[in-house]
Order: C-alpha cells, then sequence, then structure tokens
C-alpha cells in the first residue's frame, strides 16, 4: 500500500501537506496538477484514506474501518464525481462531461450530515471535465464549504479550470519523476531490469506510462518501425514510399509523433549529459554524431518540425504530405553529419 513516503521525491510540499492532515489544518479544497500518469489520483486518494483514518497514530492506518471501506470505493462519505457516472438521477450514464446537475446533486448530499459523524470528502478526478456552468456551482461550495468537507480534484489540463475555481484551491503539482525510481517501481512489480529501463526512458516522467509501455510489446514495434523509417533512412527517392506506407494510418499519428518527440528528446539527453544508457547505439553514425555534437539549436529545429507536423495534421492537412515534410527535414539534418 502506497504511503506519503513514497511521494517524497516530489519534494518538501508532500511533507507539509502530511503534517498539515495529521494537525487537522488541511485547507477545505486541493486541486493536483501534473501530466497524465504522475500519481495525481494516488495522492488524491492517499489524502481521502488519511481524512478518513480514525487512527491516532500514523494516518493512513490502513487498518480502521475508515481506511477499509476508502480502499473497497464503499465509503458513504465520500463522494466521487467523473464524467460518464453521474450521482444524480436526472443525467444519463456516459456523458462526457460533468454536468452541472451532478454539482447541484453533490451539494445536496452536502448539506446532510456525515454518517460517520466526521469528515466528507468529494473527489473530482479529471476535473477539466466539468462544464462551465458545473465549475460555476462548484464555485459556490467553495467560497462557503460545509464543515469538514473536504473537495480533492485532479488535472492534467490545469488552464481548463476556471481561475476562480482553481484560486479557492490548494494547488499541488506533481513533477515528472525521475527515470531510476520509475524503474524501481516497476521492477518492484516483477518486470525484468532490462524491459523497466527501457520503459522509463521513453515515460516522459510518468510512472503510469512507463507502466503501461513496459508491456505493450506493439508499442515497441512501432517504435522499432518508426526509427527504422524516420532516422535509419537517408534516400530522398524513399520518401515517397514511406509516406505511402503511413498515408492510411491516420488514427496513428498521435503516437507517432509522440514517438518522434520521445527519440529527440533522448537524443537531447544524451547531447547534454553524456550517460551511456541515452547512447544512440542502433542509429547511424549521423545520427550518433548529431547525438554527441550538434548545437542545441538544431534539437529545437527536430522539435519544432515534430510540432508543426502535428499542427498541420490537426488542420487536417494531407496526412501523406505532412510525412514527407517531415522526413524530409530529418533527411535533410542527417544529411549535415555524414563524413
Amino acid at each position: 500500500m502506497l504511503s506519503f513516503e513514497d511521494f517524497r521525491l516530489q519534494g518538501p510540499e508532500i511533507d507539509a501537506l502530511k503534517k498539515q492532515i495529521t494537525e487537522h489544518r488541511l485547507v477545505h479544497a486541493v486541486l493536483i496538477t501534473g501530466q497524465p500518469g504522475a500519481g495525481k489520483r494516488t495522492l488524491a486518494g492517499l489524502i481521502a484514506r488519511s481524512l478518513m483514518c480514525s487512527s491516532d497514530r500514523e494516518k493512513p492506518c490502513g487498518q480502521c474501518d475508515g481506511c477499509r471501506l476508502t480502499l473497497a470505493g464503499e465509503h458513504p462519505d465520500i463522494t466521487v464525481i467523473e464524467k460518464g457516472n453521474p450521482i444524480s438521477p436526472d443525467v444519463q450514464k456516459g456523458r462526457t462531461t460533468i454536468p452541472v446537475e451532478d454539482i447541484r446533486e453533490m451539494i445536496r448530499l452536502c448539506s446532510r450530515y456525515a454518517y460517520g459523524g466526521g469528515n466528507r470528502v468529494v473527489m473530482i478526478p479529471d476535473a477539466e471535465n466539468m462544464t462551465p456552468q458545473a465549475q460555476n456551482s462548484l464555485l459556490k461550495i467553495l467560497e462557503e464549504p460545509p464543515q469538514n468537507t473536504f473537495f480533492l480534484m485532479t488535472t492534467s489540463h490545469p488552464e481548463q479550470i476556471l481561475t476562480t475555481v482553481r484560486s479557492r484551491c490548494r494547488n499541488i503539482k506533481l513533477i515528472p519523476w525521475d527515470e531510476k525510481y520509475i524503474t524501481e517501481v516497476i521492477v518492484s512489480s516483477g518486470v525484468e531490469q532490462e524491459i523497466a529501463e527501457k520503459a522509463a526512458r521513453v515515460s516522459g516522467g510518468s510512472i503510469g506510462n512507463a507502466i503501461r509501455l513496459s508491456s505493450d510489446d506493439s508499442y515497441w514495434k512501432l517504435k522499432d518501425e518508426i526509427v527504422k523509417a524516420f532516422f535509419g533512412n537517408r534516400k530522398r527517392s524513399e520518401v515517397l514510399n514511406i509516406s505511402t506506407s503511413w498515408k492510411d494510418r491516420k488514427g496513428s499519428s498521435d503516437q507517432l509523433f509522440d514517438i518522434l518527440e520521445d527519440i529527440v528528446r533522448q537524443l537531447l539527453k544524451y547531447r547534454l549529459f553524456h550517460d551511456g544508457k541515452d547512447y544512440p547505439e542502433d542509429y547511424s553514425k549521423e545520427w550518433q554524431r548529431f547525438a554527441e555534437k550538434a548545437p542545441l539549436e538544431r534539437f529545437t529545429l527536430l522539435t519544432d518540425a515534430i510540432a508543426c507536423a502535428r499542427k498541420q495534421n490537426a488542420s487536417n492537412v494531407n496526412f501523406q504530405a505532412v510525412i514527407e515534410q517531415l522526413l524530409l527535414t530529418l533527411i535533410g539534418e542527417c544529411d549535415l553529419w555524414a563524413e
């Protein structure tokens, strides 16, 4: 079972958070932000268990009724609001947003006494899914919260939360996790060391991503294909053949661009830190020289080219044409490092 100790690498704010819970000084609303897979829901659940824990010692103890019911998702004083699973009888299941009716139903429930006579917790994962009307409704109860009621929200897109809502919350931002720590977490779950290290390197600092990638054979096959096509080809005569092979795979475009960005990021890491584990040994001599000697602006050029391709694709520019331009950019950069 995870504890606050597992989040200490996130910095002193976690220790301060734990102390405030222990001393019954936690603010009534917390907004946890960070990239997908950073542990936002896990931390929110840990806070919820602590608030429901009846132990006089370490919180959460994991043994009391409050902890057990919270872990099982059955605590009567915890209300979870998320898209697709309405708590209001007036809302149909499967909606892609959190409507204002759910927030109003939550406010009605919070007007009652807590079943356990203690704290009440409202959890809103992926809070950006609230409609503007729902957020405005939430704002009213945040301004005058019921006694012993705590709101725990998470989001990967804080910019989609109203400024007035954010300003009434304690904001906790989870930073990307260290690769070494991610590897340790994955290995402890039974994954082989080599696979764990590979997954951690391309996870972008996300434990959730690393866990998913460590068992996703299709991802590694796709990455090998992309490395061969986009970084293993120097012939302009092959551009049309490669782009043709991709023209009907627009549904995989986001994954393509994500992997290309990860590759450039890995090359940049080696350029900055010269860590052997990031050395592109499976790449051509040209790209190895690029990783060893290229000025930082050349990495920016590639990153911008991928971002431009992503934007053009989103604007419905012909996907094959987007791929061809990206291939020509990479070939041009590769040529600069040929001997």
